[in-house]
């Protein structure tokens, strides 16, 4: 996609992107503009398709690792700065392996020698740095690169199995016990108790909690990397709203006190975060220093955030909890998906508190029993 710059009232640079040339360097093309902005962007888009056949090298002499770097100038605009990072960090893995294949010539079988290496070497992250390279080969045919999408054949590697660190209903006890006194102690509660990913916890406002009714609604994401606000959580799924137990709820309470005396509160004090620093999201750092000390202190191995929402999850599927339910407690897109993640706990309570409640209630009356 072209770069558009303004350079005074009504008028542009407008740069296209041309490849690389035979030294690898970047190519562009330069134009100025006159006329409005709107103008300028319909310009650049007949500037572009007019290029077409210039950009990149020729298609005859491409190779894949030219196209993939053409793919990243091309496809900057059109994702979220965080995607196009990974995307680039995918290209800098497959260059190497890939990039010197003529992309006119690519066939399933040669692109499944060349990505065995890969495979090897970095078992781990492979089937994600193969789908980059898929989604940039099929852009390629609608691009008219390539007639069809070599990838098609490409079996791609086993995603190696990795066993999901939960928190027994006593470690989750002993947690909470222990998260008494921290400074961000209450954002790693609630976590674990609403089964929240760590981006929208950070992105909670006080607006989103109903203390009259004891809920919290999750309406939007923060970038836990970047620290920046999005506009809405992960998936339509996600809006969701949870119920808050009586603890937490007093424990939210005292840290609004707490947050409106260290500081000049706000022109719209209900559109402050909960969790922040500086006016920003907290950082990621922040929750899991907090809740590796907590676990140390607690006599529990260390475990990441992410699993406190794995714990969650585990914890309601184990007192009985129906599958539709958790799933839409954890803001599941459907069903099948929880029941992917929890396939090894898939086997009455309401909230993650309900279930520690009745697991330490049969805990008294076995003890009773004895």
């Amino acid at each position: 996609m072209a770069e558009i710059r303004r350079e005074g009232p009504n008028r542009y640079l407008i740069i296209v992107f041309l490849g690389r040339g035979p030294d690898g360097k970047r190519q562009y093309y330069r134009e100025g503009f006159r006329g409005t902005l709107s103008q300028a962007k319909r310009y650049a888009a007949e500037l572009e398709v007019r290029l077409k056949p210039r950009l990149g090298p020729s298609r005859a002499a491409m190779s894949l690792g030219e196209y993939l770097y053409l793919w990243l100038e091309r496809i900057r605009d059109t994702v979220s700065e965080r995607a196009w990072n990974t995307y680039r960090w995918h290209v800098q893995r497959l260059k190497p392996a890939v990039g010197h294949l003529e992309l006119y010539s690519l066939t399933a079988g040669i692109l499944q020698e060349a990505l065995a290496v890969l495979f090897r070497e970095l078992p781990a992250s492979a089937r994600k740095i193969a789908g980059t390279l898929r989604t940039a080969l099929r852009q390629a045919v609608a691009w008219g690169y390539l007639p069809t999408d070599p990838t098609v054949g490409v079996r791609m590697p086993r995603a190696p199995r990795r066993e999901r660190r939960v928190l027994t209903p006593d470690g989750a006890t002993r947690l909470l016990e222990a998260l008494k006194g921290y400074r961000h102690g209450l954002a790693v509660r609630m976590l674990l108790l609403t089964g929240m990913r760590l981006g929208e916890l950070l992105g909670l406002k006080w607006s989103d909690v109903d203390f009259a009714k004891g809920t919290v609604t999750v309406r939007r994401a923060a970038d836990t990397q970047g620290r920046t606000l999005k506009d809405e959580p992960k998936t339509p799924a996600a809006y969701r709203t949870l119920a808050l137990d009586q603890e937490t709820l007093r424990m939210l309470e005292e840290h609004r006190r707490a947050a409106t005396k260290a500081k000049v509160a706000p022109l719209r004090p209900d559109d402050a975060l909960i969790f922040e620093h500086g006016g920003r999201p907290l950082r990621y750092g922040s929750v899991r220093s907090t809740l590796l000390r907590a676990l140390k202190q607690a006599g529990l191995p260390g475990i990441r955030p992410h699993d406190l929402r794995h714990t969650a999850g585990s914890l309601l599927l184990d007192a009985g909890v129906p599958l539709a339910t958790v799933s839409a407690f954890l803001g599941h897109s459907s069903p099948a998906t929880t029941a992917a993640v929890y396939a090894h706990v898939v086997r009455k309570a309401g909230t993650v508190v309900d279930a520690l409640q009745a697991h330490q209630k049969a805990h008294r009356n076995r003890k009773d029993q004895k």
